[in-house]
């Protein structure tokens, strides 16, 4: 299922400001000895940096190899929901070890370490707490305009943290705790081990297989097939599947797989066994359960994000390029692929009543 979140109202009621170091090079971490109580002015400022860079088009849970309960983050968050008032700080002191036994790898960097605690959170149309759990690492170089005792302007500088760059953050949401809450992650650095450590290691999270999920997973399926199947002189075969697999996308609200063969394949049977295998190897690469059999709703802006990836052009050496817009120009033949003895060349033969 797909999961309606809105934090229009979203209250900050609870606040902690830790410090943590990397733990390779033996940096240490500093504990808060009370929570930390903005004034409004610096609240706002918080309160902006913290949730701007969250986007809600993915969302993950909690889980563990072993058990779920076994997950350090999984329980913390858990103690806090259960007891806000007497939890909260001292769960946020667990974190933050926690963190810091995972920030092993000499690439990684230390910094403040905040833990916060939301009200009012819609998840739904239901209205929970949320708890935010933040790491500032990189600095940047801030220059101060000033004037000294003889009404001189000077210059100073200082390094502080960016407000409008969260470097890390995740927001657990408190729903569905049986199967590992409903969590938001947000990584400026999202690519190698920086990465890896923050979701994999510290909070260690799986993205929810949801109609979004499937949707975008189906949709990468098609695209690399039709770069693995079709060879070199099939580009207009690629491009109709490409095609095909776009407007069914397009013009169905629910998936069915027996019917997407259908009318993408129509009677190619040695594609629909070639697809079939592709798809058992791709969804074990990438760790995906089969659900496509089952059906799913099709979620229409990943539909509309994931169009630039399924471009139905044919590119020619020739410095042009041939834009297909729809499966009917190969299905009612506006397309056909030529050949020039005089010129040892290959064309395309282009069909069509009017200019537009």
């Amino acid at each position: 299922m797909d999961y309606n979140i809105h934090l229009d109202d979203i209250q900050l009621t609870q606040l902690v400001l830790h410090k943590v170091g990397n733990k390779a090079r033996d940096e240490g971490i500093r504990v808060a000895s009370k929570l930390f109580n903005p004034d409004e002015e610096l609240q706002t400022v918080l309160m902006s940096y913290f949730l701007s860079g969250f986007k809600m088009d993915k969302l993950y849970e909690f889980n563990h190899e072993a058990d779920l309960s076994m997950n350090e983050i999984y329980n913390y968050c858990g103690y806090i929901f259960d007891n806000p008032e007497q939890d909260f700080y001292d769960q946020s002191v667990n974190m933050l070890k926690h963190l810091y036994d995972k920030s092993n790898h000499p690439n990684i960097k230390g910094g403040e370490f905040y833990v916060a605690y939301f009200k009012d959170c819609i998840v739904d149309d239901e209205m929970v707490d949320a708890i935010g759990i933040f790491k500032a690492e990189n600095k940047d170089t801030y220059l101060k305009l000033r004037l000294d005792e003889e009404k001189e302007w000077g210059l100073e500088y200082e390094e502080g943290t960016n407000a409008a760059k969260l470097d890390k953050g995740c927001l657990v949401f408190n729903v569905d705790k049986e199967t590992g809450y409903r969590v938001a992650t947000v990584d400026l650095k999202s690519t190698g081990m920086d990465a890896k450590f923050w979701k994999d290691e510290f909070l260690t999270v799986t993205q929810i297989q949801d109609a979004g999920f499937q949707t975008k997973a189906y949709l990468d399926l098609c695209k690399d097939f039709s770069k693995k199947e079709f060879k070199e002189e099939d580009k207009i075969e690629k491009v109709d599947f490409l095609n095909r697999s776009r407007d069914y996308f397009e013009h169905y609200k629910e998936f069915d797989e027996d019917q997407f063969k259908e009318i993408v394949f129509e009677e190619k049977f040695d594609k629909v066994d070639s697809f079939e295998s592709f798809k058992q190897d791709f969804q074990e690469k990438l760790g995906i359960e089969d659900t496509a059999e089952e059906g799913f709703f099709i979620s229409k802006p990943i539909v509309k994000k994931a169009k630039s990836g399924l471009k139905s052009v044919i590119q020619l050496d020739t410095q042009m390029e041939i834009k297909v817009l729809s499966s009917l120009a190969q299905a009612e033949g506006y397309l056909e692929l030529c050949y020039d003895d005089e010129k040892n060349m290959k064309y395309y033969k282009v069909y069509f009543n009017n200019e537009k």
